[in-house]
């Protein structure tokens, strides 16, 4: 199982001491920030599964903050802040947020909470991986996993990539994935699906010339073959 990390943002470095020891209690691995700007910028490099924000940021406001950070993380954010007005609650939650504890708080329940969303998550993402023999495709991040190597792709080779794969080891025509993936109004032709096909091969195929995960059916279209079916 994964451990789980959460990060931490208050300007107040007593909260987040004693929220990084009652993580590290759970077995969370943390990381915490005193600043908007710093915690921004540790968002890409930490990756966190939980973040715990501070309403009152110093010069800046944890629900802005949480706005921004929406465009980079999907991570489930839990407010602490010692405002208790309905509005700021609503605001809270209504841009961005997933729940909203008030100082001072027990830090048994704000560990409740955390375990309950985190189980939450953890449910919808098993719920978004499609798995193939040698292959795994997470919906979430977009990526496909081969064995302990994690692929990022663009949207549209996700695209490609996911639809075939729940048609797996059958022929897909180039029209149809064309047509699902660009749409009938379109102004490329169907030569686009080629050149991404092209690039998806160079991600995940060892050796791209001579590809066996995704082979051309000529004058029908392409397969995604199982690795199964490949040693049967």
């Amino acid at each position: 199982m994964d451990t789980h990390k959460i990060m931490i943002v208050d300007d107040d470095p007593h909260i987040c001491e004693i929220v990084q020891v009652y993580c590290e209690r759970e077995g969370f691995i943390s990381s915490y920030s005193h600043s908007g700007t710093e915690a921004m910028k540790m968002l890409a490099s930490f990756e966190p599964d939980l973040i715990v924000l501070d309403v009152l940021l110093a010069n800046e406001n944890g629900v802005d903050w949480c706005m921004n950070a929406r465009s980079y993380t999907n991570a489930p954010i839990v407010f602490l802040s010692s405002r208790e007005e309905d509005e700021v609650k609503i605001s809270a939650l209504s841009n961005g947020g997933d729940d909203y504890v008030t100082k001072p708080f027990s830090p048994g329940v704000l560990m409740a909470k955390i375990k309950a969303h985190l189980r939450r998550v953890s449910t919808g993402r098993r719920e978004q991986l499609l798995e193939l023999p040698g292959l795994t495709l997470d919906f979430y991040a977009q990526s496909v996993n081969m064995g302990s190597e994690t692929i990022f792709l663009s949207k549209k080779e996700f695209s490609l990539l996911s639809y075939m794969a729940q048609n797996v080891n059958r022929v897909v025509s180039v029209d149809a994935l064309f047509q699902l993936i660009w749409g009938m109004e379109s102004l490329e032709d169907t030569r686009t699906v080629a050149v991404h096909i092209s690039n998806l091969r160079k991600k995940i195929e060892a050796d791209p010339a001579n590809p066996e995960r995704i082979i051309t059916i000529r004058g029908a279209g392409y397969m995604l073959v199982a690795r199964s079916a490949l040693q049967a």
